[in-house]
């Protein structure tokens, strides 16, 4: 499992007064060790738009709440049956917290680039694809582990790592896409209510 430098807290501000919400609290994640220090900054290098603080700080939420929630996954395979509905409420809330960073970062983006309804959407948001890009390095990492116990593991390293590079090059053409004004991105609207009745 990854230990991080963050706590799990409550958030009753940024992002409403529920107090079940989970909120990653401390040390920026782009510190953290295993080599995830700057798990973002190729793909961020490649956009044409400084890489500000207030872009900065969701992402650095959005990687450490993915390796919280890689953790909860673990657990959740190993619990005993007592345990399991409390990780799995666990893994709900990091999921809809998850969900409400993307959003942000993509407002943050959606307020630097204009938007044509005209042209052709992306399939996903900048968001969506750097939430992704934080779960690859994070599969990276933890496969990386297994290296010297796992004859394949060296063999799967390599192959994620290329896919990692192939996901930061889709981003940076996704980028020059919206910027150029070629493509848009997708309407924001998500049905998925995590925690709600009726989802």
């Amino acid at each position: 499992m990854t230990e991080t430098p963050a706590r799990l807290g409550l958030d009753t501000g940024e992002f409403g007064q529920d107090p079940r919400t989970a909120m990653i609290e401390g040390e920026s994640c782009l510190d953290m060790a295993d080599g995830q220090r700057g798990w973002c900054e190729d793909a961020l290098a490649g956009m044409p738009l400084p890489c500000s603080p207030e872009l900065l700080k969701p992402l650095n939420r959005l990687h450490a709440v993915n390796s919280r929630q890689w953790d909860a996954e673990d657990r959740v395979r190993r619990a005993g049956d007592g345990k399991i509905p409390a990780i799995k409420r666990e893994i709900d809330e990091l999921n809809s917290l998850r969900h409400k960073l993307i959003e942000q970062v993509d407002r943050i983006f959606g307020a630097a680039w204009g938007a044509n309804q005209d042209v052709p959407p992306l399939t996903e948001s900048i968001g969506s694809a750097l939430d992704r890009l934080s779960v690859l390095t994070l599969r990276i990492v933890h496969t990386e582990r297994l290296v010297g116990d796992d004859a394949g593991a060296v063999e799967r390293v390599a192959i994620l790592r290329r896919q990692r590079d192939d996901l930061v090059w889709s981003i940076a053409v996704a980028c020059e896409d919206l910027v150029s004004g070629r493509r848009r991105t997708p309407r924001p609207e998500r049905m998925k209510l995590y925690g709600k009745p009726g989802r």
